[in-house]
């Protein structure tokens, strides 16, 4: 099928593929008109079954007049009525004949049955051999011949009537059931069509077609009682039902009509005309006896009837409101249909012609695609998912030499030149599956076996549902530029592009060739790591482009300070590395690394711009500092980062003993990133206590390390060793996030008190230090104010007192403390702590520890208490162990102080227990008293 569908011209494929859904289009549309024809039709049959019930209302209204002419007439004996009920009698007739002829026009292959319903014989019969419905009409059918079937009786009923035969109950019984079926009809009438709006209308018409029969029942009635001038039990109780089944139907009529029949109908009972009637009825409800003075029977059934008319004047209008409903239907059916069958017929004509014009764009598109395909100087192949060519154009045999039919039905490695391994193809079917297509260049063979380059452009084309359909390969020969092009490459792969130095893959080779060279010749060599002095400065200040500049005249500098055979690279930013061979003794490189240090440091001249650089350096010896080309890269760049650490702008030789250092550093870094995961550190509190009143006015957070495999680690053991490492901000973070969470954990036990944590010189430098801090308040909302304190080491403060001074002041805007440490070891100039807007000086230990025997220590403590006050700052003394040194410091003003005279540093839970029990020596009470 699909070969022969291949075969097929582009007009004919065209054709068959807009044919079908082209007749698809048309068959919804003969579906639709055939829908909107029945719906019309539907619309033709509910307008006569509305109009049906509209005829079944009137009989019921002149059967009830009848009805009661004749109970009047049976009561009084034939004193009453016997002129009036002739009237009535022929309007019944009259009604009877409408009523069939109504029925008549009735479709009734429309309610599925198979003849005309009213085939008459007789005046009211049905015929006797019509076929029952097998639909929803077949109640409807049943009750028109229960209808019809009492219709028959009717005569031999009036007979009786004008006989005087038959008793005005059993006449007003007949004329009653005639009456309650033909509500019945006009019931079924209201359910039996899905229009809502009908239904609903129709509802309210039988609703008052129900009341209207009730009031004539209530006229047959109370005509009788008045004719026989009493009123027995049976007829009041009957009557008292009558009255209240009527407001029951009037009730329904009022939540099925339209505003407009509810307010005509109220609006009819309130006429002054009906006042007697009510008046009437409302003294015979209360007194029943009242019939004997109640008016004539004819004068009732007047007052009974203009009640009667005035409901049937709001069905009258309430049944031509339906009736106009259903013709409004009926014509909007048939005039939908009409619009149907017009728009549709535009459609197709649209469908066509529009058909026609995408069929001849297609074929002038596909006529240009083709040309295009034969006629392009690039070679074109398309294959199928396994990858058999299916086509290819005429650029592909004349690059190639295969012809059309030499290479369709083979797959494209007939081509291979064999330069090309299959871990390259591997790599080229990997990435053409997973991204969709590959470029490159590809060595392939000509049919003639000469061996040519071509770059090739590979694209998986997927349908609309994303499967694979085909490959397409564009490729052009290139084989004149390919060896240049080579070249370029290899020169790239193993240049730096900006300096044409030797990049890090070629200083790996040339490492490794002077290695054997040394080994075979018994020489040595150095290797020498250089980086610039701040060449981020220099780039922010001047421009990256000035930057660039610099590195290019610097790497000519340099490689002109070298000797024949030695070798300068760039690794990368402002990263050089310089390999001098063939060295008798170490001390041989001296002299060229003098060179270099002085060329680094000279000026630079740029356009209008003098630039001066200065360079660190790191060394390292071939053999004695390593045997392998990685392990002496490495120790120059330790030499080279212990040079930055020494001051910069100096050259440092790789250190063995600096080697051990950092490898014992980074097991002790590695171990506590362990500690950290496992939450074996630890933080205790030493308290913050007045030494006058003994009260807690704070806490220290002294870390503590619990080793499973050591116990508790003294701080000093690993703290000095880490504390230029990034690893210490880490534990800095958890340190201040811990405490923070202790702080509130104490509040809500109702301890509120200030916790103060070390914060490092290395922290404390980083330009984020206080957007992590505020990160940390952000996270304990609850926390109390001044609940943190920050203690800052004096020399770190010193060390850049500008950056100091101006993290003291963000921290306190944040609400957190802070405490210069150690105060008086940094020898600070007392200028200084003008700029740094401290809350408290904590004086060091070493000086409380010998201040009762060493009367200089005993001076110093007193001069930072000075400065203390002469500043505004708070004084607290750390390192009380006796009870005389808390005495002395005391006398000397100061107020506050931590140590183990105090207590030691405890866990958190210990802490609470501990400031239950603590008492302050009385000797501290009684110094207070003799300073005041």
């Amino acid at each position: 099928m699909l070969s022969f569908f291949n075969r097929l011209s582009l007009e004919a494929r065209f054709v068959i593929a807009l044919g079908l859904p082209l007749a698809a289009l048309f068959w919804l549309a003969f579906s639709g008109a055939i829908e909107r024809q029945k719906l019309a039709v539907n619309m033709a049959e509910l307008e006569s079954l509305t109009r049906l019930a509209v005829e079944a209302g009137e009989l019921v209204h002149v059967l009830q007049v009848e009805r009661g002419m004749s109970a009047g007439l049976l009561g009084s004996a034939g004193r009453h009525f016997s002129e009036r009920i002739v009237a009535a009698r022929d309007s019944v007739d009259r009604q009877v004949a409408r009523f069939i002829e109504h029925l008549e026009a009735v479709d009734i292959d429309a309610l599925s049955t198979q003849s005309r319903l009213m085939e008459r014989t007789s005046r009211y019969a049905l015929p006797q051999d019509m076929p029952q419905a097998e639909s929803r009409y077949l109640s409807f059918l049943r009750d028109l011949e229960s209808v019809t079937a009492l219709f028959q009786d009717v005569d031999a009923l009036r007979q009786r009537t004008d006989a005087l035969t038959i008793t005005s109950q059993d006449a007003v019984s007949h004329y009653t059931r005639i009456t309650r079926e033909l509500n019945v009809l006009v019931g079924r009438l209201t359910h039996l069509t899905d229009e809502g709006t009908i239904n609903r209308r129709l509802g309210a018409y039988h609703a008052l077609l129900m009341a209207k029969e009730l009031a004539g029942l209530e006229r047959a009635t109370l005509s009788d009682a008045l004719a026989e001038n009493a009123l027995s039990p049976a007829m009041y109780r009957r009557t008292v039902e009558l009255v209240g089944q009527q407001a029951a139907y009037l009730t329904t009529f009022n939540g099925l009509a339209d505003t407009s029949p509810r307010e005509r109908l109220f609006s009819a009972l309130s006429q002054p005309e009906l006042q007697p009637l009510n008046a009437f009825r409302e003294r015979l409800l209360e007194q029943p006896g009242s019939v004997s003075s109640g008016p004539a029977p004819e004068q009732w059934f007047t007052w009974q009837t203009a009640k009667i008319e005035t409901i049937k004047a709001v069905e009258d209008g309430l049944a031509n409101d339906i009736l106009a409903t259903a013709q409004r239907l009926q014509e909007k059916a048939r005039i939908d249909l009409a619009k149907y069958l017009a728009v549709t017929l535009l459609v197709a004509l649209a469908t066509v012609g529009l058909s026609f014009l995408i069929l001849r764009h297609i074929q002038a598109r596909l006529t240009l695609a083709a040309n295009v395909f034969q006629h392009t100087q690039d070679g074109i192949t398309v294959t199928d998912p396994s990858a058999t060519i299916l086509d290819l154009n005429d650029a592909f045999t004349r690059i190639t030499g295969y012809s059309r039919d030499e290479a369709i039905g083979k797959n494209p490695r007939i081509l291979q030149s064999g330069r090309q391994d299959d871990a390259f193809y591997r790599a080229l079917w990997q990435q053409l599956t997973s991204s969709g297509s590959w470029q490159g260049e590809i060595w392939n063979r000509r049919k003639n076996g000469e061996v040519y380059a071509e770059l090739l452009t590979i694209n998986a084309v997927h349908d609309e549902r994303g499967k694979l359909q085909n490959y397409v390969a564009v490729f052009s020969d290139i084989t004149d530029r390919a060896s240049e092009h080579q070249r370029q490459l290899e020169h790239s792969a193993y240049h730096d592009p900006l300096t044409g130095l030797p990049n890090r893959m070629l200083l790996s080779d040339r490492l490794q060739h002077a290695i054997a060279t040394s080994r075979r010749t018994d020489k040595e060599l150095v290797v020498v790591a250089i980086d610039l002095d701040d060449f981020k400065t220099l780039n922010e200040s001047h421009g990256h482009a000035l930057g660039d500049r610099v590195l290019e005249l610097l790497a000519k500098r340099l490689h002109a300070a070298l000797r024949d055979g030695d070798t300068l690279a760039r690794l990368g930013g402002d990263e050089f590395v310089v390999v001098i061979e063939e060295l008798g003794t170490v001390q041989e490189a001296e002299t060229v690394l003098q060179r270099l240090q002085q060329e680094t440091s000279s000026p630079l001249c740029i356009g209008d711009v003098t630039v001066r650089c200065s360079a660190s350096f790191g060394a390292t010896a071939f053999p004695e500092d390593g045997v392998d080309a990685d392990t002496l890269l490495r120790h120059a760049h330790q030499a080279l980062h212990q040079a930055k650490l020494n001051g910069r702008q100096r050259l440092q030789w790789f250190d063995p003993q600096q080697e051990r250092h950092q490898a014992a550093l980074s097991r002790l870094v590695q171990r506590l990133e362990t500690a950290l995961a496992n939450h074996e550190l630890q933080l205790h509190y030493q308290p913050k206590v007045d030494l006058s009143s003994g009260r807690l006015i704070g806490a220290e957070a002294l870390l503590r390390w619990q080793d499973p495999r050591r116990g508790m680690v003294p701080p000093g053991e690993f703290l000095p060793t880490i504390e230029q490492h990034p690893i210490s901000i880490t534990i800095g973070h958890w340190v201040i996030e811990t405490a923070l969470e202790q702080i509130e954990r104490w509040h809500r036990q109702g301890l509120t008190l200030t916790v103060s944590v070390n914060i490092s010189a290395l922290q404390l430098q980083q330009p984020n230090f206080v957007a992590s801090l505020r990160r940390h308040l952000a996270r304990h909302p609850t926390l109390p104010t001044n609940g943190l304190e920050l203690e800052i080491l004096e020399s770190a403060a010193i060390g850049d007192i500008q950056r100091a001074g101006e993290v003291i002041r963000e921290c306190r805007a944040l609400g957190v403390g802070v405490s210069l440490d150690d105060f008086g070891t940094g020898y600070a100039a007392l200028e200084y702590l003008k700029y740094l807007p401290a809350e408290r000086l904590k004086i060091d230990r070493t000086f409380i520890r010998d201040m009762l025997e060493d009367r200089g220590d005993q001076a110093i403590v007193k001069g930072i208490i000075g400065l203390a006050k002469a500043f505004d700052f708070r004084v607290i003394a750390e390192g009380v162990e006796t009870e005389a040194q808390g005495c002395r410091l005391i006398e000397l003003g100061c107020p506050e102080a931590q140590g183990f005279g105090i207590a030691r540093p405890m866990p958190a839970a210990a802490l609470l227990d501990w400031h239950h029990q603590w008492q302050p020596p009385i000797s501290w009470r009684s110094a207070r008293h003799s300073t005041a």
